[in-house]
């Protein structure tokens, strides 16, 4: 399997989590401590937390209309042997297809036993729902 092939396959399992509001399967997608550069400030944040962040994140989305989460990766670059930068799509839909949102993610990933993310920048998800007066 080529490298583009495993982060893409990478994405289809994140994207799958993130679907079915998995926050166990989603969280153990990421390092036992992830960072989170943002307009407001770098934070870390261990696995365990993460999880209940996730829990957190389902929550808002249902509370926005989200039902159908979509992700496209648009790159993914080799930086060094076992550590890869991703650049994601997602549109977030309701019931009726509506597109309730949409942004780019940036991710930093590492591969051990299998890759996870390490790093993400979410400004662009952050300024797509202050657009709409929901704030994260």
């Amino acid at each position: 399997m080529t490298f583009h092939e495993q982060i893409a396959e990478f994405f289809i399992e994140y994207v799958d989590a993130f679907g079915r509001n998995d926050a166990d399967a989603l969280s153990e997608l990421w390092d036992v401590v992830g960072l989170f550069p943002s307009p407001t400030g770098n934070f870390v944040m261990e696995r365990k937390a993460f999880r209940e962040h996730c829990v957190t994140l389902f929550d808002f989305y249902r509370q926005q209309g989200v039902i159908r989460p979509e992700g496209n990766l648009l790159s993914a670059t080799e930086l060094f042997p076992d550590v890869a930068q991703a650049r994601m799509a997602y549109r977030m839909h309701a019931a009726n297809d509506e597109l309730v949102a949409g942004w780019e993610h940036v991710y930093i990933l590492r591969r051990s036993d299998r890759w996870r993310v390490s790093l993400t920048i979410a400004d662009g998800e952050m300024a797509a729902w202050a657009a709409k007066g929901a704030l994260l």
